[in-house]
């Protein structure tokens, strides 16, 4: 791993954290707006995770004592991250994708917001955009403009059934991230969930405000819809279910247990619905569901008429 341009200020306010991968098209623009900002100390920190279309040569080209960039072998998106989170040194901690877009000025804003609501993690909304012009906001049902602990978070996001895991809508108090141990999952996809669960566990103080500073773009032609990836995808979903499953049997985790189990059954639906519809490896896949998730544990999770409905397709289905 090599890290370069590495002169940097003595008081780091926001760290911001973008793992780039033959991302040439758009991360100058990026980069270029988030370097605009100037009202508040900032560090920028890019991991080139083995890019081959010239993303690093672009990167290297621009000066700005403010840019961090960690060269690194292919690993996968979640390391990337890790080895960001290893070196950086803000108060606060924003996670980027280099191929969305931000509002002018949206670092310091959602510095002051952090400061004056004094929470642990602030969850932003943002702008969901397909093709055209048409966009939607990436959440609707959460509980804006109230704090509230992690614990109270989760019961809300899995009793409204919303859980807006995206790190992009985050900002996060470093401390609570060292404090709490907080690291990625490696893996291919889907790891995001699992470090917001815990990121929530943890009990910090959240904020929630309808304030959408950025937008998703769906990239159609990204790996994630790629049909060789949906094994992949499912793969990692049975990680996130098994993982959610540890988490809620833990003895410490006892006060958000029964919705720990809930959240697992309704990630469920998302594994299956790529068994049924997209999966090649399906007798693979059954295998390891069924090795790695107990039926008795999102048993536990039934909450509705609905879910004993769908636990029991999902039996007859992994049959």
């Amino acid at each position: 791993m090599a890290l370069i341009q590495q002169d940097r200020q003595a008081m780091i306010e926001v760290s911001v954290i973008i793992p780039v991968y033959n991302a040439a098209e758009t991360i100058s623009h990026l980069i270029r707006k988030i370097l605009r900002e100037t009202r508040v100390a900032i560090e920028l920190i890019i991991v080139n995770d083995g890019s081959t279309d010239g993303t690093g040569n672009l990167i290297r080209d621009i000066c700005d004592n403010r840019l961090i960039v960690i060269e690194q072998e292919n690993q996968g998106v979640y390391a990337a991250r890790n080895a960001a989170l290893d070196i950086h040194r803000g108060e606060w901690v924003i996670f980027l994708d280099a191929d969305d877009d931000v509002e002018e000025g949206f670092i310091f804003a959602r510095w002051q917001t952090a400061i004056n609501t004094q929470a642990d993690v602030v969850i932003f909304n943002a702008w969901r955009k397909g093709s055209g012009n048409s966009r939607t906001p990436v959440h609707t049902r959460q509980p804006y403009a109230q704090s509230l602990s992690g614990h109270e978070w989760i019961r809300h996001c899995v009793t409204h059934r919303e859980w807006p895991h995206y790190l992009w809508l985050q900002m996060v108090r470093s401390s609570y991230v060292r404090d709490n141990a907080l690291h990625f999952q490696t893996g291919k996809s889907h790891k995001d969930i699992l470090w917001t669960v815990n990121l929530a566990i943890g009990n910090a103080r959240f904020y929630l405000p309808d304030i959408k500073d950025y937008t998703y773009r769906i990239n159609a032609a990204s790996i994630t819809h790629r049909p060789d990836y949906y094994d992949v995808r499912a793969h990692s979903y049975i990680d996130v279910i098994a993982e959610i499953i540890r988490l809620a049997e833990l003895k410490s985790n006892k006060a958000v247990r029964l919705f720990l189990y809930r959240h697992a059954l309704w990630e469920t639906r998302h594994f299956l619905g790529l068994y049924r519809n997209h999966a090649y490896d399906q007798s693979g896949l059954k295998v390891t569901f069924r090795h790695r998730i107990s039926k008795v544990s999102l048993a536990r999770g039934i909450s509705s008429i609905s879910d004993g409905f769908f636990l029991l397709k999902l039996t007859i289905t992994l049959l």
